[in-house]
C-alpha cells in the first residue's frame, strides 16, 4: 500500500474518532445547544426566544448570529440532539480536509518530512477544543480562507464568500478594510453588495417582516454587549483580556470558575484602559492596512500568486484574535493559515532568515508545551498569562520579519527576476 493511501486511511480514521469523541461527549457542546435551540425554536418546535440572554440555553450561552445562520442550521434541528452534534463534527473534519488541501496547493506545500507538524503542533489545540464545544468559529473560517484563496482569480467569488461569512458571524467584517486596501474598492463594495443581499435572503423562509424583526432583535441584541469586557466569563486572549488582567483587577466573581488569579501589574481605571485598548489596536490595524497596501503596490512585478500576498493574508489572520475586544482560545483556530504559511517557510531553503525561523520556531514550541501541562491549576495560569496570546505574538512577528526580507527583495531584484525561491512562487497557471 502507498504512503498517500495510508495517510488517507489514517485521516479518515482521525475523523471518525473526532466524530466519535463528539457523539460521546455531545453534553460538552455548549456552544452548539445555543445553535440548536434556536434553531428549533425558530421552527416552533420548542417555546422560547431566539435573540437575548433567554435565548439558547440562557446565560452564557445564548444565540448571537445573524438570521441566514439560524437558516441553515434548521435541519440540524429536526434531528435528535446528539446526531446533530455528529453531524456538525462531521462538517468540521469535510472542511479541515478541504481547506488545509486548497492551503497546501497554494503553498506548494511540501509532501515529504515533518513540516506539517508546525500546523499540527500550533493548532491542534485550539481546533480539537472549538471541535469539543461546537461553535461554528472554524467553519466561519473555512468559508473566509476560500473567499481569500478566490480573491485572485475570481473577486466576484472572493467577495461573496467573505461576505456569506459575515452573515454567519460577524467577526469577518474585520477584513473589509483590508480588502479594500489590498484588492481595490470595488471588491470591498462587492462584499458589501453581497452581504445586503445575503441578510435579507432569510425572508424567503421568515417572511419579509419576521426577518426585520429578527434583524432588528439580533442588532439591539449586539448594540447592548459592545461595551469591552461586558459579557466576558474567561481569560480572554486577545490584547483587550491582557491589557485588563496586567493593567486592572479582575472581578471573577460572577464567573462560571471563580479560580483565576490576580494578575494586575498595575492597578488603572478600567475606562482607561479600555482607551488605551482602542488607540494601540487602532494603530496597529492602520499598520496592518499599510503593509497590506505595500504588498498590492509591489505584486505587479511578480505573479498573480506570490508569497508577499500570502505573508500578507497570514498577518491578517494573525491580528484578527489579536485586536479583537474578546477572543477565546477557539478564536484562534484561524491560526491555520498563517501557521501553514509559517510550515511552507521553514521548508524553503534560503528564505526566510534564521531570526524568522526562530521566532516560528519559539511559536511553535509554546503551544507544542502547553498541552503537557494539563493541571487545571496550571492551566488557568496559562489562561490569565495569555499563554496563547504571546504564542500568536511571537508567530506575527516570525511573519512580519519574513514579510520585510520579502519587501526588501523586490527593490534587491530587478523587475524581470524572480524575488523568492522559485518553490515559493506561484505561476499563474497555478490558480487553475
Amino acid at each position: 500500500m502507498s504512503s498517500r493511501r495510508v495517510l488517507q486511511a489514517l485521516l479518515v480514521l482521525l475523523a471518525l474518532f473526532a466524530i466519535a469523541l463528539s457523539y460521546s461527549r455531545a453534553s460538552h457542546s455548549v456552544d452548539f445547544i445555543a445553535y440548536y435551540y434556536a434553531a428549533r425554536v425558530a421552527m416552533g418546535l420548542q417555546p422560547g426566544h431566539v435573540y437575548g440572554l433567554a435565548s439558547g440555553i440562557g446565560w452564557p450561552q445564548f444565540f448571537r448570529y445573524p438570521p441566514l445562520f439560524l437558516v441553515l442550521i434548521l435541519p440540524l434541528g429536526l434531528l435528535p440532539y446528539k446526531i446533530s452534534v455528529a453531524v456538525w463534527a462531521a462538517f468540521k473534519c469535510v472542511a479541515l480536509y478541504l481547506v488545509a488541501r486548497a492551503l497546501g496547493r497554494r503553498l506548494d506545500f511540501p509532501q515529504s518530512g515533518f513540516w506539517w507538524l508546525v500546523p499540527v503542533l500550533l493548532c491542534a489545540g485550539f481546533w480539537l477544543q472549538e471541535l469539543i464545544l461546537g461553535n461554528v468559529q472554524f467553519l466561519v473560517f473555512v468559508v473566509v480562507a476560500a473567499g481569500f484563496l478566490s480573491l485572485e482569480c475570481s473577486e466576484r467569488r472572493g467577495a461573496f464568500l467573505l461576505a456569506l461569512g459575515v452573515t454567519l458571524k460577524i467577526w469577518p467584517l474585520f477584513f473589509m478594510p483590508y480588502v479594500a486596501v489590498r484588492k481595490g474598492a470595488r471588491a470591498a463594495v462587492l462584499m458589501g453588495t453581497f452581504l445586503a443581499g445575503l441578510m435579507l435572503l432569510p425572508a424567503a423562509y421568515f417572511g419579509w417582516s419576521g426577518n426585520i424583526s429578527l434583524i432588528r432583535d439580533w442588532t439591539s441584541q449586539e448594540r447592548s454587549l459592545s461595551t469591552l469586557a461586558a459579557e466576558t466569563w474567561f481569560p480572554g486572549q486577545s490584547l483587550a483580556g491582557i491589557m485588563q488582567r496586567y493593567l486592572t483587577v479582575m472581578d471573577y466573581s460572577k464567573w462560571p470558575d471563580r479560580n483565576y488569579v490576580q494578575l494586575h501589574l498595575l492597578h488603572l481605571d478600567p475606562r482607561l484602559v479600555e482607551w488605551i485598548w482602542y488607540a494601540v489596536a487602532g494603530c496597529a490595524y492602520l499598520g496592518l492596512l499599510w503593509l497590506a497596501r505595500k504588498t498590492s503596490e509591489l505584486r505587479e512585478t511578480e505573479s498573480p500568486i506570490s508569497g508577499g500576498i500570502l505573508l500578507a493574508d497570514g498577518l491578517a489572520f494573525c491580528a484578527l484574535p489579536l485586536l479583537s475586544p474578546f477572543a477565546h482560545r477557539i478564536a484562534f483556530v484561524v491560526l491555520l493559515w498563517p501557521a501553514m504559511v509559517a510550515g511552507a517557510l521553514l521548508a524553503r531553503p534560503g528564505f526566510p532568515s534564521a531570526r524568522s525561523r526562530i521566532f516560528i520556531y519559539a511559536a511553535v514550541a509554546i503551544e507544542a508545551i502547553e498541552p503537557l501541562f494539563s493541571s487545571a491549576k496550571i492551566q488557568r495560569l496559562f489562561q490569565v498569562f495569555g499563554v496563547d496570546f504571546w504564542a500568536s505574538c511571537v508567530l506575527t512577528a516570525g511573519l512580519l520579519t519574513a514579510w520585510i526580507e520579502w519587501r526588501r527583495a523586490q527593490f534587491a531584484q530587478q523587475p524581470n527576476e524572480s524575488l523568492l525561491p522559485a518553490s515559493y512562487e506561484f505561476s499563474a497557471a497555478r490558480r487553475s
